[in-house]
């Protein structure tokens, strides 16, 4: 049965077994991962999962539940106790489905037909030459924690009492190798990868090698640095980390209980001028795209901060009702087995206008953060405070790795204080940034 027979079927039982309102969220994938070290095979695995998650309200009261098993019989039983559920829990009037309806997909070319094409025997050859290769490049590499190449395809499906019937379709590839320079207590280690929805999309094993030999060698021999005050860099790899830590701070229902620091913050300036921040889940073809969200919402570009101001906080429509915001939802979700919630999907710090040499130019004494060891950003207080590893800064050019450092101050102080903006941005995932320089922040050193 497809998805859609399947959908709306179980919805309209729903309603006849007297549920004023249902949804139903449906998933099937399938998988491949393969990691390799030292040249051998360490695990192989293939799966396969579908499952079906039912919501039904009665009287604003919420009934869910879920099954791994689409048989005909199963999923009348699965509506049937659904519906019991909602039956026998308390009544919020904040609860039922989305106040939206049905509108048009975005084509936005998620699915490779081609994945089927590819031989096991390949994706196991491209592991192994990834790790081989990376070891070979440089006399420094002296080990590896291996590599591997994943890939999956699958189709989402959500269908509501409200009229949305809608699924897609997606692929994701992906490869990487992790390797160790150095020996014995002046080890480090260092990795990359590609991840792409198609699959001859994917960078060259040489480039992924090369990189992931790079970000590794270029940490050997460390140095202390003093405790002090000066600019910070936040490299475009390790700025996403930051921006996740503040991202978490703009949940609606937490600035509507006032429970973050953020609360009050809504159309004020909370960061630079040279900051606006958008959710945008609709670049063809990438990776952290997707046409519809979780409450089958369609997906569209949010800022979230524009030009320093905050615009908005995060909702889903349960959430947005009981705080009383009329403003658009975003709604994620982990699969069928779990219920949408307040989400954002793809988030990426807009392009500045600095060079690599412009963003470090004038620098007499600072530190490049190319790695976060946390998100640094408490929600609740606003203080910021990291672990994390770079590169020292002298006289306007890189001098030598640092690591073991930490960066402390305030969330806020930190945002107002970005007084440049890189135009390096790398698309990559579901949290994207170029490099930003801080004016200046506290750097936790050696006392």
């Amino acid at each position: 049965m497809d998805f859609k027979t399947l959908g709306e079927n179980i919805v309209a039982r729903a309603k006849k077994l007297g549920a004023d309102e249902a949804e139903a969220y449906l998933q099937r994938s399938k998988s491949f991962n393969v990691t390799v070290r030292n040249g051998e095979v360490e695990t192989l695995q293939k799966s396969v999962a579908r499952g079906l998650g039912l919501r039904v309200f009665i009287d604003k009261r919420l009934g869910f539940s879920y099954t791994s098993d689409l048989s005909l019989e199963s999923l009348e039983e699965t509506a049937r106790k659904t519906v019991e559920l909602a039956g026998i829990t308390e009544a919020k009037p904040w609860q039922g489905l989305p106040d939206f309806g049905p509108g048009i997909l975005p084509g936005l070319d998620l699915y490779d037909p081609e994945i089927a094409g590819v031989p096991d025997e390949k994706k196991i050859s491209i592991a192994r030459e990834a790790e081989k290769t990376g070891r070979g490049l440089d006399p420094r590499i002296t080990n590896s924690y291996g590599a591997s190449f994943s890939d999956s395809e699958g189709e989402t499906g959500i269908y509501s009492s409200r009229g949305i019937s809608y699924a897609f379709k997606e692929t994701i590839f992906s490869f990487g190798v992790n390797l160790v320079a150095g020996e014995k207590d002046a080890m480090q280690s260092g990795g990359w990868s590609s991840v792409k929805r198609f699959f001859k999309e994917l960078d060259s094993v040489e480039d992924v090698a090369r990189i992931a030999v790079q970000k590794t060698v270029e940490k050997l021999n460390p140095k202390p640095v003093a405790t002090k005050k000066v600019p910070v860099i936040f490299d475009r790899y390790a700025a996403p980390s930051f921006w996740m830590g503040v991202l978490l701070s703009l949940d609606g229902d937490s600035a509507f209980r006032e429970t973050t620091f953020m609360s009050d913050q809504l159309e004020k300036a909370i960061a630079s001028p040279l900051i606006t921040l958008a959710d945008d889940p609709t670049v063809p073809r990438f990776v952290g795209s997707m046409p519809f969200d979780g409450e089958g919402n369609i997906t569209r570009r949010n800022v979230i901060i524009d030009k320093g101001i905050l615009k908005m906080f995060r909702y889903d429509s349960q959430t947005a009702r009981k705080a009383g915001v009329k403003s658009g939802t975003i709604a994620g979700r982990s699969g069928y087995r779990s219920m949408p919630g307040a989400s954002f999907l793809c988030v990426t710090l807009d392009n500045g206008t600095e060079s690599g040499d412009s963003i470090i130019h004038g620098i007499k004494e600072g530190l490049l953060v190319t790695e976060m060891r946390g998100l640094g950003t408490d929600a609740t207080t606003g203080s910021f405070s990291v672990g994390c590893g770079g590169f020292w800064i002298v006289d306007g050019a890189v001098a030598y790795p640092v690591d073991g450092v930490t960066l402390g101050g305030s969330t806020l102080e930190l945002l107002k204080s970005i007084d440049k903006v890189g135009n390096d941005l790398d698309m990559r995932g579901g949290f994207n940034s170029p490099s930003f320089r801080v004016a200046e922040l506290t750097v936790g050193g050696k006392k």
